[in-house]
């Protein structure tokens, strides 16, 4: 994953935050989806929040009684992480999400990978190692919660391919898109306005076309069973139990 971290330490970790907006209302979003699963402690109440970027997720897990380990590669939205976290019962790993169960001194109870965090592993087989790795930690009764964009379908072309994101009088993020057959490339175009001029930035790193099919099907051949599809803000869910 070293292309995506590269790209997040030099460029898009610094405006994450940013783009998501405000904090507060990004963790009100995710409750109410957690709400909407029946997500809450039912076990021993350990969680692993794989992606875990400033804590959009790990914070309502918390409020929800859980006990969250929050994993990222991005030391700079770990640092935001903790800010967050308070006294919650949270604690940041830095490190690729591929080797969370190194960082495990139980099986969880839940494993929750959101934001489009899956598609972003170099191939589908990383990907395919990181869900069955996730289905085999659960504790029998355990959940996972997925959630990645719609990528498998036909993407955009010519100018659509050019997104805005967001802005400010300060910067303006864009981003442009090119699907290929397996993947989408992803250009993010930072423009940074500096006194009287403005600064460009960009950097580029790749998505995965996964499906939400595909991904139920590798939970199921690992026993784990169907619990609610849905759509939520533009992102796809699952929810699946071990």
């Amino acid at each position: 994953m070293s292309e995506v971290k590269a790209h997040y330490d030099t460029l898009l970790g610094s405006v994450y935050s940013w783009i998501i907006g405000d904090f507060d209302s990004a963790c009100a979003r995710n409750s109410a989806l957690l709400e909407r699963l029946n997500i809450s402690p039912a076990l021993d109440g350990l969680a692993v929040d794989l992606g875990a970027g400033p804590g959009n997720q790990s914070v309502p897990l918390a409020e929800r009684g859980f006990a969250v380990v929050a994993i990222d590669f991005c030391a700079s939205l770990l640092d935001e992480l903790r800010t967050h976290a308070g006294s919650l019962d949270i604690r940041p790993v830095h490190a690729d999400i591929v080797d969370f169960r190194c960082h495990l001194d139980r099986d969880p109870e839940l494993v929750v990978c959101m934001g489009d965090t899956l598609v972003h592993l170099p191939d589908r087989d990383t990907a395919q190692r990181v869900l069955v790795d996730a289905a085999d930690a659960l504790q029998a009764g355990g959940s996972i919660v997925i959630s990645i964009r719609d990528y498998d379908t036909p993407g955009p072309t010519g100018a659509d391919r050019f997104i805005p994101i967001r802005s400010s009088p300060e910067q303006i993020f864009t981003c442009f898109l090119e699907y290929e057959e397996d993947i989408v490339q992803v250009h993010d175009i930072l423009q940074q306005k500096s006194g009287d001029e403005w600064r460009l930035s960009i950097s580029g790193y790749q998505k995965l076309r996964l499906g939400m099919d595909w991904v139920e099907t590798v939970l199921g051949s690992q026993g784990l069973r169907t619990i609610d599809r849905l759509d939520d803000d533009g992102m796809r869910v699952l929810h699946a139990r071990k």
